[in-house]
């Protein structure tokens, strides 16, 4: 048996409701497949911007957004229930990524980073995959 992890590659994400301004990200891999107990590995670029809020968020099949990681200067904070097995680096201003590990079936989902100029990221508003 496989897992499957589904990423988007492009995203816009408005991070604050009422602000115009939004950040065009790219994500990649598209897809991802691992065999159990496997890893996996996905990256994002701030194509236009240098926000220092970067977060990670999984949605499980016909559930919302869940934020795995927010991370500020460097620093990550993984929420409960994903203390353990996941791993995120700020590479560069413009670039962080995700690492799954130990990979099972409750994995697979659809993985979508974001960024944003403040922290008051509560909930995803307008997401546009493109």
């Amino acid at each position: 048996q496989r897992c499957v992890l589904l990423c988007m590659d492009r995203a816009h994400f408005v991070c604050v409701p009422g602000v115009s301004q939004s950040v065009l990200i790219t994500q990649w891999p598209r897809y991802i497949s691992s065999p159990p107990n496997g890893s996996a590995e996905m990256t994002c670029y701030q194509n236009d911007t240098n926000y220092d809020y970067l977060y990670w968020y999984q949605q499980l099949s016909g559930r919302s957004f869940q934020l795995i990681v927010s991370t500020v200067g460097g620093f990550s904070s993984f929420e409960v229930g994903f203390k353990s097995g996941f791993q995120s680096v700020k590479f560069s201003e413009k670039q962080w990524s995700l690492t799954v590990t130990g990979l099972q079936g409750n994995h697979a989902a659809v993985y979508l980073c974001a960024a944003s100029l403040h922290s008051a990221v509560a909930d995803l508003r307008p997401v546009t995959k493109t």
